[in-house]
């Protein structure tokens, strides 16, 4: 779907209409977690690229994903700088250390892996010390806080990617290269 295509969908006309969208993963650990952590400085954006270095089949998987090109129905549009529009387009935007701008910070433009997870800084620094996993507001051990994320932009208006939530949340899950 092009961006001319998009910005004629009678959806995002609604979507100008309705309160702005909660930053996902705010949504997804409630408020007090969210400030909490944020305000600690553990927890940094730092873009796929670093996920890359360890989750390399994964990484290239998700090139393939929609995930990994949803900036391209927005850039080409007037809602390109949109906040309604990047909350779910791009990754940690309305965060400090998230999307900016495709100026300004174009290694997070697109939902990519710490749109889902959550900033990845300490995952990494975890990683660092040879041990595996965790680090993550949002990992594969929280489920209920990845379908969180997940409803939080695939709402009703959004959701011609599937028709049952649970199912498609399974089949994609089902996907992930490990």
């Amino acid at each position: 779907m092009t961006a001319s295509v998009l910005a004629n969908d009678g959806r995002v006309a609604d979507e100008l209409k309705a309160p702005m969208t909660a930053i996902p993963l705010k949504s997804a650990i409630g408020e007090a977690a969210y400030n909490e952590a944020m305000a600690s400085g553990e927890y940094v954006y730092v873009g796929d690229g670093k996920c890359r270095l360890c989750h390399r089949d994964f990484f290239i998987g998700r090139k393939q994903d929609m995930h990994d090109h949803s900036m391209r129905y927005i850039t080409q549009s007037e809602h390109r700088d949109n906040p309604k529009c990047l909350v779910c387009h791009a990754t940690g935007f309305g965060v400090k250390s998230g999307f900016v701008s495709m100026e300004k910070t174009p290694r997070l433009a697109n939902v990519q892996c710490e749109g889902c997870h959550g900033p990845g800084s300490k995952h990494l620094k975890i990683a660092s010390t040879k041990k595996t996993g965790g680090g993550f507001l949002a990992g594969a051990d929280r489920p209920d806080r990845l379908k969180k994320i997940c409803k939080s932009c695939h709402t009703d208006r959004w959701n011609r990617s599937y028709s049952d939530f649970e199912s498609s949340y399974a089949k994609y899950r089902r996907a992930v290269p490990k």
